[in-house]
């Protein structure tokens, strides 16, 4: 029996002979491209291939590409459990081609390798295509298979498409039925109708031949191939198992979590939906941290949350009460790690990830399944229904219906995500009110469910254009096939010439002041924003001086082709000019004295902090540098400290900062660190800092610019360092110019601090903390005088209006405090005086209006209760307000009507009394 690891080997070396290059998977955050939530599909790194944006030095590709489906039109999420082949995450194995081979060649292609490498049996295989596609028909039967083999479907099944947008074409299946064939060769079991999935379909062909627009399905310039074969089924063939989790892929998660909840073989068998949803959640949410994405409350970060509560919450059925996955993750780890090594480099991160959102919803959780509950047993026949819940009549039977108002505070108070929600009320016969969910959640979008639906990230539109002016340029001889010189490493100001200049996308001959045009330059020494570094700013003039344009920013939306956006200043610029571009030298500086300090701060955090640190976004501007990490606490003073002794000290130690290209897999080996937030090829540029003769201090991949010694930085200084998100730190550093201007600013203060309290900067801090308590001290002496006053005031109020009533003290009266405590402590005053009595105070505390009542114990037993009494006078100043039966506080909002509650006060006061006394 072929292991997992050697049939996707098996695929990949396959169509390596067959002159594909093997290309790594890209992660499951589709950079550059926010059509998609997640990457759904092998064909989601070659988009801009397949639209014609980009070329590439190969035709043909072949990749085992990591999967997450759980958004927009792909979503599988609902059918991860009771389905044997459904997941949330998965492998895809796919050939491609692009210009190069089409319909036939990948039949052939698919043919040979299911039948020659694997082994599968042509009188088992049934093969779809588009109801159109006559070519696709043919074809097939010239590869030698029947035409009663070949069926015809509509655009749902047949016709694929990424998402709202993009590359899409006809499709053709092939599946494979694995029950009797004696007694079923003639016949097409569907899945729809066979509960058993005896037929799995293992590969779809797609032939790529359209763009879907916004508006039109538009003819590509260019045909070409994507196939997607899940691999997870493949691997359930291949090892004949009854479903996609009774292969190697799963059985380690599987049993690891049948020892952590201490099962039998039996009872793993019959709780096989738990069993199935937590190793596929599980997986996903290890390959979702290894790429970057975080527990959250919106996008990517909140399918991570939800898939991993999701997990917790099937661990309930199987009794686990405390943190398991992150022990189930590393089953995961230590079985794919070896192919996808991200998995083991960030193994620790990952782990850690996990157990603290168990430990975070664990918390919550309980309330969460109580509070639901409590709705399904509000709906028992015994008791009305309540306004929150109705019935609907769907296929002929009533199904009872949470609210989306419901759903929505079960999400927002107890982190109840509703997928969770509408798993336990299907097991309880109920359905969610989803619509009303989304409006309840009002502004906070679901991105989860409709990430399909936004627009192109690049703007098809303009790219297709830059797209044309390009090719038309490299036609004329304008432009070298490679494009536009962009070298942002070299001279800071070069000769060059404009090339062509656009404006709101078209071609144009000249740029006059007015408007902002886009320059196209033979040579670009500006940098493009790019990994976190902001882009250059400067100038472009003419040679001969009579036009001057500023750089305001820069695009690249097809490669190759760089435009400048420009504003002119003065005169009037024209293609074929020559010029010179010069970049905002000082600007540019302080980039890269903040960029240099960057790869120097994340060295030092993984010093001081440990290696589980990772970058998890980062801003680099001339006025300071920004560095987002993973992390689980607060940085304490000494840490903070820690890092910036070491990252001062590695500036003050000179080293050269130097940089070289080189293979990606030999950059990786060599220790090189690559961060989730960056798109990289075969080829990177590794920055690295430190003596070449001895083991340098940092290697980062990074295609931004730096200082050539860490000494032209300065020195550097922490300014902030605080929380960003569940498991995310963020600290701002200033450098160069910024921290001494900032220290600076800091001396001046220090100074003014002294002047004030006569002291000098020396020993200010000292003379500070006398200062501090010397204030303390007269802080309390004033406040006992201002007690003393205010109990000498009171008295007076006590002595003068408070009236006898049958043996019993009667006071209502409005007093002027500070503070709204005062009333208690007069409250305890008067008791003091009057052991039988009820006192109603009043008081306007800043703006507004506060009450207090207190009632003597005899006089509460006779019927006077202070709870009930501020209840009524609170309401007459818009408040509200309880407390015990003897005494009782509120607030308000009207300070006018004071008077009235007072008033209110003394007449319920009065006819308790009388009744009293009847």
């Amino acid at each position: 029996m072929m292991l997992s690891n050697q049939i996707r080997q098996t695929f990949l070396d396959y169509f390596a002979r067959n002159g594909h290059r093997v290309v790594n998977s890209s992660s499951l955050i589709p950079y550059g491209d926010k059509t998609i939530l997640f990457t759904n599909a092998g064909m989601n790194q070659f988009k801009n291939a397949f639209l014609g944006l980009e070329k590439r030095d190969y035709t043909r590709a072949a990749t085992s590409q990591k999967v997450m489906r759980v958004s927009g039109k792909h979503n599988d999420l609902e059918n991860v459990g009771p389905s044997k082949r459904h997941h949330t995450f998965f492998e895809m194995l796919g050939n491609f081609s692009f210009g190069d081979y089409f319909k036939e060649d990948a039949m052939k292609f698919a043919l040979e390798l299911l039948e020659k490498e694997y082994g599968f049996e042509r009188d088992r295989m049934w093969f779809t295509i588009y109801k159109d596609d006559d070519e696709s028909y043919q074809l097939w039967q010239k590869h030698g298979i029947s035409p009663s083999r070949v069926l015809r479907f509509g655009e749902k099944d047949n016709f694929w498409r990424m998402g709202a947008t993009g590359p899409c074409g006809p499709s053709s299946e092939i599946h494979y039925f694995t029950g009797d064939l004696k007694n079923n060769d003639a016949k097409w079991v569907n899945n729809d109708n066979d509960l058993n999935e005896t037929t799995v379909e293992i590969w779809n062909l797609v032939f790529v031949q359209f763009n879907q627009t916004d508006t039109a399905l538009e003819p590509l310039p260019q045909t070409g191939v994507d196939t997607g074969m899940g691999f997870e089924r493949l691997v359930r063939l291949l090892q004949k198992g009854e479903n996609n989790y009774d292969t190697d892929l799963f059985m380690p998660m599987l049993e690891k979590v049948q020892q952590l909840a201490h099962q039998t073989d039996v009872q793993r068998k019959d709780n096989y939906v738990p069993y199935r949803v937590i190793a596929d959640h599980v997986r996903a949410a290890s390959f979702l941290i290894g790429d970057g994405v975080l527990p959250g409350n919106e996008g990517r970060n909140y399918v991570l949350r939800m898939v991993m509560r999701r997990a917790m919450r099937y661990g309930r059925d199987l009794g686990f009460e405390e943190p398991f996955l992150y022990k189930v993750a590393e089953s995961v780890i230590d079985k794919m790690g070896d192919y996808y090594t991200e998995l083991k480099d960030r193994r620790q991160h990952i782990l850690n990830t996990i157990h603290a959102e168990e430990e975070r919803f664990e918390r919550t959780l309980d309330q969460g399944l109580e509070r639901l509950n409590a709705l399904f047993a509000t709906t028992d026949d015994r008791r009305p229904t309540p306004a929150s819940q109705q019935s609907l009549v769907v296929g002929g039977q009533s199904s009872k219906i949470i609210s989306g108002a419901d759903a929505f505070k079960l999400y927002d108070t107890f982190g109840l995500p509703v997928e969770i929600t509408r798993d336990v009320a299907k097991i309880n016969g109920y359905t969610v009110d989803d619509a009303g969910f989304d409006v309840a959640r009002a502004a906070a979008k679901d991105v989860a469910r409709s990430a399909g639906k936004e627009t192109f990230v690049g703007n098809f539109d303009a790219a297709k254009a830059h797209r044309e002016a390009f090719d038309m340029l490299v036609a004329d001889g304008q432009l070298s096939s490679s494009g536009v010189n962009y070298n942002p490493y070299g001279a800071l100001e070069v000769n060059t010439e404009i090339v062509a200049i656009l404006l709101n996308g078209e071609m144009t001959d000249r740029a006059v002041p007015g408007d902002t045009f886009e320059v196209v330059l033979k040579d670009v020494p500006f940098y493009l924003e790019s990994g976190g570094q902001v882009g250059d700013m400067g100038e472009v003039r003419g040679a001969s001086g009579d036009w001057r344009m500023s750089v305001k920013g820069a695009h690249r939306l097809v490669p190759g082709f760089v435009t400048l956006v420009c504003e002119v200043n003065e005169g009037e610029a024209k293609i074929g000019d020559t010029c010179v571009a010069t970049v905002d030298t000082a600007r540019r500086n302080s980039i890269q004295r903040n960029h240099t300090a960057t790869h120097l701060l994340q060295k030092a955090l993984r010093t001081v902090l440990g290696t589980h640190v990772g970058q998890q976004g980062s801003l680099v501007a001339p006025d300071r540098l920004r560095f987002d990490f993973s992390h689980g606490a607060a940085m304490s003073r000494d840490e903070i400290d820690k890092v910036s002794d070491l990252l001062n000290d590695s500036i003050l130690a000179d080293w050269p900062v130097w940089d070289k290209q080189e293979s990606y897999k030999e950059a990786i080996a060599g220790g090189a660190m690559a961060f989730f937030s960056d798109k990289y090829g075969d080829v990177v540029r590794v920055v690295r800092i430190g003596k070449e003769s001895e083991p340098v201090y940092s290697a980062e991949l990074c295609g931004g610019t730096h200082v050539g010694r860490t000494g032209e930085i300065g020195s550097a200084i922490v300014v902030s360092e605080g929380a960003l998100a569940a498991g995310v730190r963020r600290i701002e550093v200033l450098t160069g110019k910024g921290a001494l201007e900032h220290t600076r600013k800091q001396a001046q203060q220090l100074a003014q601090i002294g002047h004030a309290i006569n002291a000098t900067p020396d020993n200010a801090a000292d003379q500070v903390s006398k200062v501090s308590a010397q204030l303390s001290e007269t802080r309390k002496e004033l406040e006992v005088l201002r007690r003393n006053q205010a109990r000498a005031e009171f008295e007076t109020i006590v002595k003068r209006q408070t009236s006898n009533v049958n043996g019993s003290a009667h006071l209502v009266v409005e007093v002027k405090v500070d503070r709204v405590d005062t009333l208690r402590e007069m409250s305890d005053w008067f008791r003091e005086q009057h052991h039988s009595g009820v006192l109603v105070l009043g008081a306007v505390v800043g703006d507004k209006p506060a009450l207090l009542v207190s009632v003597s114990p005899d006089l509460n037993k006779q019927g006077i209760e202070a709870g009930k009494l501020i209840k009524e006078i609170a309401a007459l100043v818009g408040g509200s307000g309880g407390g015990r039966p003897t005494l009782a506080q509120a607030g308000g909002k009207d300070a006018s009507k004071l008077p009235e509650a007072l008033e209110k006060a003394r007449q319920l006061i009065q006819q308790a009394s009388t009744n009293r006394n009847e």
